[in-house]
């Protein structure tokens, strides 16, 4: 994840992250992150399975943001309307690189980004005092969740790092993970 980036560069330590509106403008970073990068995975992404997990990343975060607009209007909270620096520097890392060196760095960057933003929901769910907001940050956690799993198995088919396989194979991506 783009955004994801930016949660495990800024904050190595999730227990001193703070809750409520912090956690707002991280996640919306998160979510325009992951539309971009996911955007730029589905048009360069080397490898189909990268192409298709880039797609299920604009969807994702398309629909999560949605959401968070939601809560953010009805606590008053105006959220940022770009990516975090660093997930934009990324972009541009990314914009020059191509063939099987983008879908490894795009993939190790989907790894270790959800990482961090999996670590930010948990610490906004078990520390955040706004009931909205620790709702949002609970019903998008499993589909952070769901995305580490199949950059996991994505990773494996291309014989990157993590797993060679989902523990549940109905969450991957139907592609298989061979450039065309």
């Amino acid at each position: 994840m783009l955004g994801c980036l930016a949660w495990s560069q800024q904050s190595s330590s999730s227990q001193n992250m703070s809750t409520g509106k912090a956690f707002l403008d991280k996640a919306a970073q998160i979510n325009l992150g992951e539309i971009e990068l996911g955007k730029l995975a589905e048009q360069k992404g080397h490898n189909s399975a990268i192409r298709d997990f880039g797609k299920r990343m604009v969807e994702d975060h398309s629909k999560a943001q949605d959401q968070l607009k939601v809560v953010a209007e009805k606590e008053g909270i105006s959220l940022p309307t770009q990516p975090a620096t660093s997930a934009m520097d990324l972009h541009h890392q990314l914009m020059q690189t191509s063939g099987a060196a983008f879908d490894q760095l795009y993939i190790q960057h989907m790894l270790s980004g959800h990482r961090g933003a999996i670590d930010a929901f948990d610490n906004e769910i078990e520390h955040g005092h706004n009931p909205e907001i620790k709702s949002y940050a609970e019903n998008v956690l499993p589909v952070i969740q769901d995305h580490i799993r199949i950059a996991e198995d994505v990773a494996g088919k291309m014989e990157l790092a993590g797993k060679n396989g989902l523990n549940q194979p109905d969450k991957a991506i139907a592609a298989l993970a061979k450039p065309e």
